[in-house]
This record gives C-alpha cells, sequence and structure tokens, in this order.
C-alpha cells in the first residue's frame, strides 16, 4: 500500500466497518454490495466505494466485497484493538 493521505473521516468509519463486518461474518454472510453496506452503515454505496478505495481494491463490480477478506484487511492495515472493537 502507497502511503496515501487518508482523511479523517474515513479512518473515523473504521471502526463502523468492522463493527458491521463482523456482525456480518457472525449471520455467515460471504459477500456484500457497497448498497446494502450502505444501506446498514447509513452513508451512500458512493462513499462506501471511496472509503475502501482508499485501501485498495477490495471489492469487484457486480460481485461485490468478499466480507471475510475485507474484515481482516481493515482490522489488520488499521485498527488498534481498542479503537476497532466490536464494542465501539
Amino acid at each position: 500500500m502507497d502511503a496515501k493521505e487518508i482523511s479523517k473521516a474515513v479512518i473515523k468509519r473504521l471502526p463502523r466497518y468492522y463493527r458491521y463486518l463482523g456482525e456480518l461474518m457472525e449471520e455467515k454472510v460471504e459477500r456484500i454490495s457497497s448498497n446494502d453496506l450502505s444501506k446498514k452503515m447509513h452513508v451512500t454505496a458512493s462513499q462506501i466505494r471511496q472509503d475502501l478505495n482508499n485501501f485498495g481494491g477490495f471489492g469487484q463490480q457486480g460481485y461485490g466485497y468478499n466480507v471475510k477478506y475485507l474484515y481482516t484487511e481493515i482490522g489488520k492495515r488499521h485498527c488498534r484493538k481498542t479503537a476497532c472493537s466490536r464494542e465501539n
């Protein structure tokens, strides 16, 4: 990953992504579209795609995001245990 500048707004949303993706994993959801994730998070699908694009190409158009992979990548790259716990 390059040293791309990531906005504070995106960084603030990471714990929410992490929490919702964790919930989806518990529900045995394997893939989710930006549209479906946007409904859960109450932000636009476009915002979801822009946010996740900051960290590389996680999704495929028409196929969505692999929930487990995205959860793992956000967790290991950008979350501290206290900042991204599901209790937040």
